[in-house]
């Protein structure tokens, strides 16, 4: 005869749940695969021992069979159940995944949720600032928000009236159009000493511009310009060691595969993918050159702000800009993550891709992850560039 099975049991379930959390903290770390094989095992064991006490029954022909569907059960709950526990994947992992619902304000708003770091106290006396296209829009937020920290700020731009409007306390313009690579030498030269440099300079002309190198103005600001700015700087001692240089991308890149040939011969010219193209060409740049010894006194990173309400959107996409005003990010939610990457006390990866204060991939999938033929290339072009025209 079976022992009776008593309710009492049903209080293990409370004790157990007391202790979900210490369980889990031992287990989270674990392979999948383990995982499944303890949860396999344990939902087994724990429905065997139910059956042994009389709370079910199995026909004596069935255990076998019984047991493994249970095993495979649990193989498949046991290991969902703690991606939902310290994820809350469930509802956010879709959200995130809908692009719009993360990219937008309330994106900012579930993400801010999980900031652990007060910026705003942070003193920034004695350190020197550079920011890039930093008159107006995100990189003019982010440029204030440094001054107002104590920073001195120098803010480059090529609307001198913008500029000199722009500057006051701890903020100097200087004119400098990233397409225009003679002037960077001289200006590179005369610097100061940076600590914090935002690589943010940006725009996307309606037609094909050319530089006076004949290369197509988004990429010979954006891409080269920033790199010969920051090549430049680092030649002549200009960035302090352990600075952080933030390349300022875009979530536009992440449906463009990196297309080195359209990239410096620009036929057929379509602002929209050569933006996206240029973007994703800064982060392969990125991951590449933190792997050479030039560069492994700074951290070099890379991050996309979300959707900004900025005129430059606004002028560059209007029907994008006229559908999504009502959800696009303010200027300071657009400008905190590059502001946490400057100056965050937590371990960063350089060469890593961030978005909302947490690394990210910057690849949908492995196909728009270039190969290391696409990467070569691409370095060997940018160095081409700067050994002629530098």
């Amino acid at each position: 005869m079976k022992e009776s099975y008593s309710y009492g049991f049903l209080s293990l379930w409370i004790v157990f749940i007391s202790y979900y959390g210490d369980v889990f903290n031992k287990l989270k770390e674990l392979p999948y695969l383990f995982l499944a094989v303890l949860g396999g095992i344990g939902g087994s064991l724990a429905y065997w021992s139910a059956y042994k006490l009389g709370a079910l029954s199995i026909l004596q022909d069935n255990h076998t069979f019984y047991l493994l569907y249970i095993f495979a059960l649990w193989a498949i709950f046991f290991p969902i159940s703690m991606w939902l526990f310290y994820e809350d994947k469930y509802w956010n992992y879709i959200l995130d995944k809908s692009v719009v619902f993360s990219f937008d304000k309330t994106g900012y708003e579930r993400h801010k949720a999980k900031f652990n770091e007060d910026l705003s106290q942070k003193t920034l006396v004695d350190k020197i600032s550079l920011v890039t296209g930093g008159t107006s829009g995100i990189g003019g937020e982010a440029s204030k928000e440094l001054s107002r920290l104590g920073s001195k700020v120098y803010v480059t731009g090529r609307n001198k009236q913008k500029g000199n409007y722009f500057e006051k306390n701890n903020l100097s313009f200087r004119s400098l159009d990233m397409a225009n690579w003679k002037d960077l030498d001289d200006f590179c030269k005369n610097s100061d000493c940076y600590d914090y440099i935002v690589l943010n300079a940006g725009g996307m002309p309606e037609n094909l511009v050319l530089n006076a190198f004949n290369l197509e103005h988004q990429c010979a600001s954006q891409l080269l310009g920033h790199y010969f700015l920051i090549y430049l700087l680092s030649e002549y001692g200009k960035i302090n060691k352990n600075a952080r240089i933030i390349w300022v991308s875009s979530g536009g890149m992440y449906l463009k595969k990196l297309d080195v040939d359209s990239l410096f011969l620009n036929q057929e010219y379509d602002k929209v993918a050569t933006y996206s193209n240029v973007k994703r060409a800064q982060i392969t740049l990125v991951e590449e050159i933190c792997k050479q010894d030039r560069w492994k006194n700074f951290q070099i990173i890379t991050m996309h702000p979300g959707w900004v309400a900025t005129n430059g959107l606004k002028d560059s996409l209007p029907g994008f800009f006229s559908i999504m005003k009502n959800r696009l990010r303010d200027l300071e939610e657009g400008a905190d993550t590059i502001l946490w990457l400057l100056l965050t006390k937590v371990n960063l990866k350089s060469g890593g891709f961030y978005f909302d204060r947490k690394i990210a991939s910057p690849y949908i999938s492995n196909s728009f992850n270039p190969s290391r033929e696409q990467r070569r290339i691409l370095l060997e072009k940018i160095e081409n560039y700067r050994e002629e025209h530098l």
